[in-house]
């Protein structure tokens, strides 16, 4: 029964692990990835409202801007005279009665429209009544020239045709707040003038408070210069347009706005949303024809909301489900438990009535199935019992066999050791031996090497002999010419002294004396001439004796050469005969070795058979334990009663 409580309790326990694994799995997934897609999809949502007022305000404002234009282009085309002009842009103004117009007109620069006339201006503006009339108010001298204000000077350096939207500011006169759109205008490709149109920032307001609750919060519009032009619950009815950042002193929450516009970031989060009262995402939108910024604020239950209702909602199905599933596994398991107790019990009645005993088949599930197998089990068991008596004996006779065999192995082994000894005997004398030879080989290899090398010497200085005759050679061939020179200026002499005789005697007495000098110089010439030709002929006879000198010294070189190479083929089968040696050498200490191991392992042999021969016997022993062992449990079931019934099923 323990083991029955103790699966149990680790089933409940693994069912109930199960389901809170179960619950924090599907809280993780919707925390991190159902929540995100959730809040993502709302902000995108978010976006989309944002985009919407954006598309809105910038219809409103490209209508503005495509009148302002308009103005412009007319005055650029109509004569330059007064009435045309006071006929002509009222209608243009008006827009139809648009009560977001606040008034509009044209601006000439000085001289442009009326020669000597710095200010010419035509300037309708709206009534009390809803009426546009013209004022001529901004031509008096006693105010400020309007070519000076800022929405006029913006308007000098656009492209025709571009609108320039001014700072948020309230009109002197009226109090109202408004912006102007002002573009410039040209006569002859020359600036003439500004054409503008002001427009009531009170429209703007009622728009977004109209259309800046879609996403369950509210809306405002920064301008360029960062002036609130709208925001629900700021006081805003002051002589000067007030920025965000001024709000601040009232509203501290809206730092974190503040920051993000100045930081051109799109999202930002606030504690409080001022009129809202509660925590908020701020959306910043830029507008890019204006220079504005639209911001849409969404309280935070909007954007997180869907996700944690969702989440909640998940959680109130799946908790309930998981936990009837509990109750049904624990309960299903349970009764499991009580037929494996069951068959449990049966089993060890079967374990103590012998293998004779079989189990009671009841049903026909999984149950009855383990049953079957028990049974099939037990009878395998029989026949296993009646095969293992039988190999027992098999194994008795067999083991006294072995022992008989492992005695005559092992004086086998005996005699195999001792001739193992003689052989190793037998190996290291030729060892020996060969060694001998070897070193014999190399000390006749290093005598031949210096052989060789003396060999190779003498054939060099026999080389050097005969390159020293060839220079002799060469050298009497030079002196052979030098002679032959020699004798050809003595014939040159003798030549010269002849004529010499010759203009002697033609001299007369007066050349006798030049005739006798003459006269030595032939004979001088003669026997130099005899003696160089005495001494070609020597040199001759030299330079052939040398030419057979050199051809003997160049035999001797070849002969040594001969020598040399016949010398080295006998050192080279020396040295073959010593690398034979030496592996021989190497190969019979390789024998050595492994006549030596086999000497090792015919010894470790001869002890294994010893075990062996033991391990037979003690084999032998204790088959016929195990035989009788066999016998008396065979003799238990033959005693033990028949089979009883079991425990019915549960």
């Amino acid at each position: 029964m323990s083991v029955l409580n103790t699966i149990s309790r680790q089933l409940t326990l693994a069912a109930f692990a199960l389901m809170l694994l179960m619950a924090a799995s599907i809280y993780a997934v919707m925390a991190w990835r159902g929540q995100p897609q959730v809040i993502e999809a709302s902000q995108s949502l978010v976006d989309r409202a944002g985009e919407s007022i954006v598309n809105a305000m910038n219809a409103q404002l490209a209508r503005v801007e495509g009148n302002t234009a308009s103005l412009a282009s007319l005055a650029e085309s109509l004569p330059r005279e007064e009435s045309l002009f006071r006929q002509a842009f009222p209608r243009l103004v008006d827009d139809s009665g648009n009560a977001a117009i606040a008034g509009g007109g044209i601006w000439p620069e000085p001289d442009a429209f009326e020669e000597g006339v710095e200010r010419f201006s035509f300037f309708w503006a709206r009534n009390a009544d809803g009426e546009i009339e013209f004022l001529d108010d901004y031509n008096a001298d006693d105010i400020a020239p309007y070519h000076d204000e800022a929405w006029y000077q913006n308007a000098r350096d656009a492209d025709p045709g571009q609108c320039i939207w001014s700072t948020a500011y309230r009109d002197a006169t009226t109090g109202v707040a408004m912006v102007t759109c002002s573009v410039p205008y040209y006569l002859d490709d020359e600036f003439a003038g500004v054409a503008t149109i002001d427009m009531q920032l009170e429209g703007i307001a009622e728009f977004l408070t109209e259309n800046g609750d879609t996403t369950g919060g509210y809306a405002f519009v920064l301008d360029r210069a960062g002036k609130v032009i709208h925001f629900p619950g700021a006081d805003l009815a002051t002589d000067n347009m007030q920025g965000l950042a001024d709000l601040t002193s009232e509203m501290p929450w809206l730092s974190p706005v503040v920051e993000a516009v100045e930081s051109g970031r799109q999202n930002v989060q606030v504690e409080t949303a001022g009129v809202l009262d509660k925590p908020a995402s701020v959306r910043l939108f830029d507008m890019q024809d204006t220079g504005w910024t639209l911001g849409l604020m969404t309280p935070q239950e909007e954007v997180t909301g869907l996700a944690r209702t969702l989440t909640r909602d998940l959680m109130v199905v799946i908790l309930p489900l998981l936990a009837l599933l509990l109750v049904l596994g624990w309960w299903g398991g349970r009764i499991l438990l009580r037929q494996i107790h069951s068959t449990t019990e049966q089993i060890d009645q079967l374990g103590q009535g012998g293998s004779s005993r079989e189990l009671k088949i009841y049903r026909n599930d999984e149950i009855g199935e383990l049953r079957s197998a028990v049974n099939r089990y037990a009878e395998k068991l029989r026949h296993l019992f009646d095969d293992v008596s039988q190999v027992s004996d098999a194994i008795a006779s067999e083991a006294t066999d072995i022992a008989s065999g492992n005695a005559e192995l092992s004086s086998r082994t005996e005699q195999q050791a001792a001739s193992l000894q003689e052989t190793s005997s037998t190996m290291e004398e030729m060892a020996t031996t060969v060694k001998r030879n070897a070193d014999n080989a190399n000390e006749a290899d290093q005598r031949v090497t210096e052989t060789t090398e003396k060999v190779r010497r003498g054939g060099e200085q026999v080389a050097r002999l005969a390159q020293s005759m060839e220079a002799i050679n060469e050298s009497s061939g030079e002196v052979s010419s030098i002679v032959d020179v020699i004798e050809n200026i003595a014939f040159q002499t003798n030549i010269l002294a002849l004529n010499a005789s010759v203009e002697a005697a033609r001299a007369g007495e007066h050349g006798r004396g030049f005739a006798v000098v003459a006269s030595e110089v032939r004979e001088l010439a003669s026997r130099s001439a005899t003696s160089a030709r005495n001494i070609n002929d020597l040199i001759k006879t030299t330079s052939q004796q040398i030419e057979t000198g050199s051809g003997y010294a160049r035999d001797a070189e070849a002969a040594m050469q001969e020598i040399v190479s016949a010398i080295e083929e006998i050192a080279q089968r020396i040295a073959e005969i010593s690398q034979a040696s030496g592996e021989q050498t190497h190969g019979i200490d390789e024998i050595n070795r492994a006549v030596s191991q086999m000497d090792t392992v015919t010894q470790q042999n001869a002890g294994l058979v010893s075990q062996a021969s033991g391990a037979a016997n003690e084999l032998s022993v204790q088959a016929q334990r195990l035989k009788s062992l066999l016998d008396d449990f065979q003799r238990d079931n033959q005693r033990s009663p028949d089979a009883i019934p079991l425990s019915g099923p549960q």
